[in-house]
């Protein structure tokens, strides 16, 4: 596959993550422990506890697959796993540092969904969903994709949506022109109140420097699978995979 490729390293590390301050205050630690002051060597002790504690689990599990754009139907040519169980946000930082997010060719797309839900169309957890879709200048890109993915594996999408019955099921990033097409898929695309509530949301939690600034369909808007020409076709069709 000519696509950018994923090479995991062993140690996880993210840009706050403590242990990253715990490896390099241990070497230089030793040797002078002594002399340290006594909360100097409380804040050291407080390093060496938090890298050795496991990180909290996410409530689902997530699975990172890429999508590469082809005139080609077939599901199997199309789309790549790049990593299939992401249950932590260690994990997560680990794939997501790793990644060369620049090299992605453009119409191609990487999506975050939940472990066991395929990015298509015609899973049997999307067939009547749809997605929020946000197009975001290329500078701000990769940082407004970063946010959506951390909020939608840290639940603070599906918590506004329990008392809706509805699931977000997984988040996408599209390389445009000018653009990066970055969408945020849930279950029930005819649920008028989730899909409010899940903008709302969206846009609420983003940091300010990233939200919209023209709430019109040129900067974000939703549309249900079943609207997408060729969804009837992707859907009635065994063994074929239509991918946003």
């Amino acid at each position: 596959m000519n696509a950018p490729q994923l090479r995991v390293n062993d140690k996880a590390s993210s840009p706050d993550d403590p242990t990253d301050a715990v490896d390099n205050n241990n070497n230089n630690n030793n040797n002078n422990n002594n002399n340290q002051p006594i909360t100097a060597r409380r804040k050291s002790l407080h390093q060496n506890i938090l890298g050795k504690l496991r990180p909290l689990p996410f409530q689902y599990h997530w699975t990172f697959w890429y999508d590469k754009h082809s005139e080609n139907s077939n599901y199997e040519d199309r789309l790549y796993l790049l990593y299939e169980d992401v249950a932590d946000i260690a994990t997560f930082y680990r794939v997501y540092n790793n990644y060369p997010w620049e090299k992605i060719p453009q119409r191609d797309t990487v999506h975050i969904f939940r472990k066991g839900v395929r990015p298509v169309w015609e899973d049997p957890e999307n067939r009547s969903g749809g997605c929020w879709r946000f197009r975001v200048p290329k500078r701000k890109a990769q940082a407004f994709f970063h946010e959506i993915a951390i909020l939608c594996m840290a639940n603070e999408f599906q918590a506004v949506l329990e008392k809706e019955h509805d699931h977000v099921l997984g988040v996408s990033t599209s390389v445009r022109f000018n653009t990066h097409l970055i969408s945020v898929w849930n279950k029930l695309g005819s649920n008028e109140r989730s899909i409010k509530l899940l903008e709302q949301t969206i846009i609420d939690r983003l940091s300010p420097a990233l939200r919209p600034t023209d709430p019109g369909p040129n900067s974000y808007f939703y549309k249900r699978h079943d609207e997408n020409e060729g969804y009837k076709e992707a859907v009635g069709t065994s063994g074929s995979f239509e991918v946003i």
